[in-house]
């Protein structure tokens, strides 16, 4: 490029030139006009403003387009109420017919001090485990109280030692009912199996029960305190003081004195 400007003359090199420059300006005017001295600001005239009546606008806005002003408050959330978890127990109707279930006056009961006199004779040292093993199965020492409904199998648990019971069972349900006889039936299946019978026994519930048993036998066995007998009070004995200034009067018959008679 430069050499076949170099083959111009002089005079076409400065046409050349000043082509170059016109075209220059007449393409980048903003440019040229940048980089003279001369600049002149540019003003815009503001002319009266006519701001038309609100309401015309309104009037041509579409209603569905106007945005109220107003704030309107939200109110506050409800609280949203948290469902409480209940212990969910389980009943079952039982499928036999079973008589009114006793409440009120009409239940029977045999405290701890009526049991262990009938059943420790016959138990021996085993006796404070097995009232243990009752007030785990019972709880209220209630003799006509039954667990009806809870059985998945329908049977019912009655009495002092919770016998189970179903129709075609040796005994009845009001039998049960009766306080030694239950605890005779309990007494003929602890000759059998031991304790197994019971599940407060084979789970360990009655163990929470025993030293409070352990407490009740210690006073049933402690001896009752000796009576000590009263202290009365023994008249004084007289005592005979003798004056020493008395003589003794000696127990010899005293002769008698004659006086001889004159004739």
């Amino acid at each position: 490029m430069n050499r076949r400007f170099d083959r111009l003359g002089a005079l076409d090199q400065v046409v050349l030139v000043t082509l170059i420059t016109s075209v220059s300006m007449f393409l980048f005017p903003f440019s040229v006009a940048a980089q003279t001295s001369n600049q002149t600001p540019i003003v815009f005239e503001i002319k009266t403003l006519q701001i038309p009546n609100t309401a015309k606008i309104a009037d041509l806005m579409n209603p569905a387009d106007v945005v109220s002003s107003t704030i309107e408050t939200s109110a506050p959330p409800t609280p949203v109420a948290t469902p409480v978890k209940t212990a969910k127990v389980t009943t079952t109707t039982s499928k036999y017919n079973l008589p009114p279930k006793t409440v009120g006056d009409a239940r029977v009961y045999m405290q701890e001090p009526e049991i262990r006199a009938y059943i420790c004779p016959k138990l021996g040292d085993k006796c404070n485990i097995f009232i243990a093993v009752l007030k785990a199965e019972n709880g209220t020492h209630e003799c006509t109280r039954d667990n009806r409904g809870l059985n998945r199998n329908g049977s019912v648990d009655i009495g002092l030692a919770q016998i189970n019971w179903r129709p075609g069972s040796p005994y009845t349900f009001q039998q049960l009912q009766d306080c030694k006889f239950n605890l005779d039936v309990a007494l003929s299946m602890y000759a059998r199996r031991g304790l197994q019978p019971w599940y407060a026994y084979t789970k360990g519930a009655y163990k929470k029960h025993l030293p409070a048993v352990l407490a009740s036998a210690n006073i049933v066995a402690a001896p009752a305190p000796a009576e000590v007998p009263a202290v009365t009070a023994e008249p004084a004995s007289e005592t005979v003081v003798t004056n020493p200034v008395m003589t003794l009067v000696s127990t010899e018959a005293i002769a008698p004195v004659t006086t001889p008679v004159t004739q």
